[in-house]
């Protein structure tokens, strides 16, 4: 008899096809004419708006007299901040709809963040239908055009990149829960793939990651797994960690066909006894857990590039594939290629503004001064630039934060990806070391020694007098080279930035420490660091506050 989770995968795939490639073909076409797709956006949120109580308050409502006018709606409404709605935000926990928009909020999205209060991001019907699952689906269609084999069985995909947990977290009795989470489906047009109700992804699997990640393994060990996807490559690098350290149980429990010890299924010796070999291999990659791997997806971009090297050995020869640029607040570019180094901007899912990256938007926004900015035919390729987003849920200008960069322009979209957050990194005496500087500095240092980027983690360290401490994963660590990483580190990044210089010539600042460790010590720690309401959405940060971090890591 067939179990009924398979009865649904069946039924599934051939209408999950069929709109994962009709979402595709319609972004595509958008693409090709990104003019109107902008123009449609911006009069669908402008229209679902305007008769809110905020647009009514503040007389926004205005811009609904005419047709959809750029012009007048960046005159009208203000760059925004997460912080500056919070107000509204407020209200609309109660009202649950009408006030940012005119769409019911049917749960709250919260961010990944670790520390500090939680952000709720207003999930509205309107936001979801028209804009978040065909996102999802546009991406999908991307997959599987490119990876038909993806759907060729029940057990042919491991989907990582969303779960289905019961949510305990409420705000006025509506679910308050990660964007990644989508459990419990809202309506029939919800996201549905066909592995929906399968064991191992149904809400019945544990909630911790190990837990979760161990039923993932046991289910699908032994069987023809071709594509895994994730958000992050860390959970790609955990997948094999988990099998290496629970390699002996997932023997057992294949043999005696149990799961975690409990009756499960019929035994399988032949899985077993392929494991063991995998496993005896000491160094083994997911690939040799799974010989007929062909495809994995993550970020592949900004830090997450960190990870390239580590991904070529766990999946060797398997092709890749980026996921979409994305946050709680909104979706920025959705893949249609194999391109890792960029993908367009995602012209149907929001209203897009543009700002040099030189200009101090942050010091403009908090002073209320009016800020000019740019449309996306009007950015130019090889420039940095602030994002500013208008959302289908009410999010209207908002600024996140981001920089991207346009690579290239392609049909008059801009293709683009991450750089990095705004602002500085850090600054002890107004040196203002930004992310990209510490980066670049980074990798010219490591170069000048022979040796490649691979993971690191940097922090300031306070003193007498101050300075920043790199730890970095090479082959073979030693004081010597840490010396040398040192220096080449520190010299590279006083010739990137000559405030640096300056305080360090003036003995201000001390010098950079580069601490090399071993392989892995780096990926290990930042495992320790996943929660369990982050699991999915968690994310590898190079740069941190402080040098705290730095004894763990050695000490590993």
């Amino acid at each position: 008899m067939t179990p009924k989770w398979q009865d649904h995968w069946t039924a599934r795939r051939d209408p999950f096809v069929d709109e994962c490639r009709q979402a595709r073909d319609d972004l595509l076409r958008d693409l090709k004419d990104p003019g109107a797709a902008q123009a449609r956006v911006l009069a669908d949120l402008i229209e679902i708006s305007a008769g809110s109580l905020h647009w009514k308050d503040k007389g926004y409502d205005v811009l609904a007299a005419g047709p959809a006018d750029p012009a007048a709606f960046r005159s009208v409404l203000p760059v925004m901040r997460y912080a500056d709605f919070v107000p509204e935000i407020d209200r609309e926990t109660r009202t649950k709809g009408g006030v940012l928009s005119c769409s019911p909020v049917l749960r709250w999205l919260k961010t990944s963040g670790t520390t500090g209060v939680p952000k709720r991001v207003p999930y509205t019907l309107h936001w979801l239908l028209t804009y978040r699952i065909p996102a999802m689906k546009a991406m999908w269609g991307t997959y599987l055009e490119h990876h038909p084999e993806l759907l060729a069985h029940p057990y042919a995909t491991l989907d990582t990149q969303t779960v289905r947990e019961d949510v305990y977290d409420f705000v006025h009795g509506v679910e308050h829960q990660a964007i990644s989470n989508r459990h419990p489906q809202i309506n029939s047009r919800d996201w549905n793939p066909p592995w929906y109700t399968s064991p191992w992804f149904g809400p019945d699997a544990p909630a911790t990651h190990a837990g979760r990640m161990y039923h993932r393994i046991r289910h699908l060990v032994g069987r023809d797994l071709h594509y895994i996807s994730a958000i992050n490559p860390s959970t790609l690098i955990s997948l094999r960690d988990l099998v290496a350290e629970h390699g002996p149980a997932l023997v057992r429990d294949l043999r005696d066909g149990t799961l975690e010890g409990e009756p499960w299924t019929e035994p399988d010796e032949a899985a077993a006894r392929h494991l063991e070999r995998v496993l005896a291999l000491g160094d083994f990659s997911l690939k040799d857990v799974w010989p007929s791997l062909t495809l994995y997806s993550c970020w592949l971009s900004a830090s997450a590039e960190l990870y390239r090297k580590k991904l070529d050995a766990v999946l060797p020869g398997v092709a890749k594939l980026p996921f979409m640029g994305c946050g709680t607040e909104g979706v920025t570019t959705i893949p249609i290629d194999d391109s890792l180094d960029s993908q367009p901007l995602a012209v149907n899912q929001a209203y897009f503004e543009f700002v040099p990256a030189d200009v101090p938007l942050g010091e403009l926004v908090d002073a209320g001064a009016e800020v000019e900015t740019l449309l996306f035919d009007e950015v130019q390729a090889g420039r940095d630039y602030h994002l500013i987003m208008s959302q289908g849920n009410g999010f209207y200008r908002m600024w996140t934060g981001d920089v991207y960069r346009v690579d290239r322009i392609m049909d008059g979209t801009p293709w683009i990806h991450f750089v990095h957050r705004d602002g500085v990194f850090h600054s002890f005496t107004g040196e203002k070391i930004t992310e990209s500087q510490v980066t670049q500095a980074i990798m010219q240092g490591l170069a000048a020694c022979g040796l490649d980027t691979g993971l690191y983690m940097c922090g300031p360290r306070w003193g007498e007098p101050p300075s920043y401490t790199v730890v970095t994963e090479v082959a073979e660590p030693s004081t010597a080279l840490g010396r040398e990483l040192s220096e080449a580190v520190d010299r590279a990044l006083r010739e990137i930035n000559i405030e640096y210089a300056s305080k360090r010539d003036s003995g201000r600042l001390g010098a950079m420490e580069v601490v090399p460790v071993r392989q892995d010590a780096i990926s290990e720690y930042s495992e320790t660091r996943r929660q369990a309401g982050n699991a999915t959405q968690y994310k590898f940060k190079p740069f941190q506050k402080d040098t705290d971090f730095v004894a763990d890591i050695v000490g590993r």
